[in-house]
């Protein structure tokens, strides 16, 4: 520390310090009483008295001192061992563009759904439900599997989700119940082996025609809605 900082601690402690104070006071004391031409007679007294009274509060003052000192010291060690604690671990900053849980949940399906290959491809090339590969079909079950407890913590996105999880389910759903596989791929059971006969094979597929269209508008909607609330970029 340098001079200028020695003379500022002293400064400071003798403002703060009772012993300090009554030194002071005991020199203005003296100082009255020799002025007084009354008290001249037993001044030498009066010094005696006031000198004793001076070196013992500068004993005083002496030890204050000393602790004061020794307690900075001390606080310093402390000090320094705890920033050199510190200065030894590394602190990871938290990673600003780490996706939330909306965003791996949205990206996720539209892994499962993309628009240029796949299930919502082949649809709609043909424009319904004709010949189709059951592979295509593997998505669309990992979806209603991996998504059936799934929420959304952005309101818009998980309305969206949910009509399109709907949709999703009710076509799976006519799928297994109105098609079957043959030679490998998926078809409409025809209406020569259907008990309503070729009116029930137009019915069922009229039906699977609106679940296909609401499959395919309510993934499009997700998606729309996911990006317009930043869920997804």
């Amino acid at each position: 520390m340098t001079t200028l900082g020695h003379v500022k601690r002293l400064g400071d402690f003798l403002l703060n310090s009772p012993a300090a104070t009554v030194l002071a006071g005991t020199a203005a004391v003296c100082l009255v009483v020799y002025l007084i031409p009354g008290l001249h007679s037993v001044a030498w007294i009066i010094g005696l008295v006031s000198v004793a009274v001076m070196l013992g509060v500068l004993m005083l003052l002496q030890q204050q001192w000393s602790q004061e000192q020794a307690r900075i010291d001390d606080l310093n060690a402390r000090l320094a061992e705890a920033r050199g604690a510190i200065g030894g671990v590394t602190l990871s900053a938290p990673a600003e563009d780490e996706p939330g849980e909306d965003t791996r949940r949205a990206e996720r399906i539209r892994e499962l759904f993309p628009t240029t290959s796949g299930l919502v491809q082949q649809i709609r090339l043909e424009s319904g439900f004709s010949e189709l590969d059951p592979q295509l079909l593997v998505p669309l079950r990992t979806f209603l599997d991996e998504f059936s407890h799934t929420s959304f913590e952005n309101q818009a996105s998980h309305f969206a989700f949910m009509d399109f999880y709907r949709a999703g389910k009710a076509f799976a759903e006519w799928v297994d119940a109105e098609a079957r596989e043959e030679n490998g791929l998926l078809e409409v059971v025809p209406g020569d082996e259907r008990p309503g006969g070729w009116r029930s094979f137009s019915d069922a597929r009229e039906i699977g025609e609106r679940r296909i269209d609401a499959f395919l508008r309510t993934r499009q909607s997700f998606e729309r809605i996911a990006l317009e609330n930043s869920v997804i970029s």
